[in-house]
């Protein structure tokens, strides 16, 4: 039913579909583990798993192919309404490895996508609190909602027609390599973090419901913020009563070397929010809230909706993925093989010119790309070509190209990769880096 030829699969494609993001002419048709395939064979090293780390556990695993097809059997859909047996399984099997005090300790509602949410992050944080303020940081990406889209810190978010909405803020975020404030990491007073105080105190209408952040911004750029961070913004919160969520659509589900990047930190959100890996591919998302935050009656009531929220299939996959990732111990798989991406990366930082800066959390990692190490003046075009020598050579990483922090290369691989697929990937990168010097040097400039 679905088999073309690529020439065909191309002009079938131009013919009616709108991509949104980008396009690349490539037919994918196939993913197995840590690898993926075109219609003409060709294989790929999945370094991003397809989107920021959808396929966290690899493409197709077993154990989820074999739970979508049982529950296939069943139902398709279900109303949100009804008990549903595999979101059941689902949000007992979430609850039980939640980060710290939320652990079986927590009301979750599932969705079907990050973006949604996030939406119902903000909806819990302004019903709990009766207060319609949100802080955001820069660089941050928590969705692609008109709402969200206020969320951004990034500028391009700002560019439509589309207005601002009324009551969302933003602050710097923590990004060492390009201090706002100038400081160094080992003398900073965390002025980044005491950015939230004053603008909680100067900055709003003292009406603030939450501060949202990822705990590393994904499409952002891969800034890793140090745990004394994390420390002081915990306290500005409570100082304020603003609630604290913690977006883990992307930095989740062990990627980086714990279940959660909030463990990594040693915070603890009132909220937290997970998508994307938590599927192991299928859509499925959950904003999970502590005990005691969520007014009772609304557990109940009717405040919110989506159509596929908790859908039977995605969450018997859901359900699936977190078997398997505490089955197959994958954040500790992530952080060993972290650590190996991470030292080969620093080794190319300091044999080649245009790799200005590596931030590694785990297996969730940024190269930051430059023209000028002194000046790290962005090489936007030096970043997109190196995206497309490596995909040409036969590895997909990732960049926002010409949005975003576009010079930064994105490492998001499958939590399971072996040792050999990750080290023949590096290899690609370092030639397509090496090239990229060689082919667009500027004498003047490099």
């Amino acid at each position: 039913m679905f088999e073309m030829s690529t020439k065909d699969a191309i002009r079938r494609d131009r013919q009616f579909l709108v991509h949104g993001w980008g396009y690349i002419p490539i037919d994918v048709v196939k993913g197995e583990g840590s690898k993926f395939f075109d219609s003409d064979g060709k294989e790929y090293i999945d370094m991003l798993c397809q989107t920021a780390g959808v396929v966290g556990i690899g493409h197709c695993h077993p154990k989820v192919v074999a739970a979508v097809k049982e529950q296939a059997e069943k139902s398709f859909h279900i109303l949100t309404s009804f008990i549903n047996d595999p979101r059941t399984v689902f949000s007992e099997k979430l609850a039980a490895v939640a980060p710290g005090s939320l652990k079986n300790n927590c009301k979750m509602y599932v969705s079907s996508g990050g973006s949604e949410a996030n939406e119902v992050a903000l909806k819990m944080a302004m019903l709990a609190t009766g207060k319609n303020e949100v802080i955001s940081t820069y660089f941050a990406y928590h969705g692609g909602t008109l709402a969200e889209l206020s969320l951004l810190g990034q500028s391009y978010s700002r560019k439509g027609p589309w207005p601002r909405f009324p009551g969302f803020h933003q602050i710097p975020n923590a990004y060492c390599y390009r201090c706002t404030y100038g400081q160094k990491p080992e003398s900073c007073g965390l002025e980044c973090a005491e950015a939230l105080r004053h603008a909680i105190k100067y900055g709003t209408h003292d009406n603030v419901a939450a501060f949202i952040q990822e705990p590393v911004p994904g499409n952002g750029g891969h800034m890793v913020p140090p745990k004394a961070y994390f420390k002081r913004i915990r306290e500005i919160c409570d100082e304020f009563k603003v609630l604290y969520i913690l977006d883990e659509v992307q930095t989740g589900v062990g990627r980086s070397g714990k279940w959660w990047a909030a463990e990594y930190f040693e915070v603890e959100p009132d909220i937290f929010v997970t998508s994307k890996a938590i599927g192991g591919g299928m859509p499925v998302a959950a904003t999970v809230i502590r005990n005691g935050i969520l007014p009772e009656g609304l557990i109940d009531d009717q405040w919110h909706i989506f159509t596929f929220g908790g859908s039977p299939i995605s969450c018997a996959a859901g359900a699936a993925t977190i078997d398997v990732v505490n089955e197959e111990k994958l954040p500790d798989k992530a952080a060993r093989q972290g650590a190996r991406l991470a030292k080969r990366l620093t080794e190319m930082m300091a044999k080649y010119k245009s790799v200005g800066d590596v931030r590694a959390m785990g297996m969730f990692i940024g190269v930051e790309i430059v023209k000028d190490k002194a000046t790290k003046e962005p090489w936007f075009a030096g970043a997109g070509n190196i995206f497309s020598l490596a995909l040409n050579k036969g590895a997909l990483y990732g960049t926002n190209g010409a949005r975003g922090q576009g010079n930064i290369i994105k490492l998001k691989p499958p939590l399971a990769i072996t040792d050999a697929e990750a080290d023949k990937a590096l290899d690609i990168l370092e030639e397509a880096i090496a090239e990229n010097e060689m082919t667009l040097r500027d004498i003047a400039m490099l």
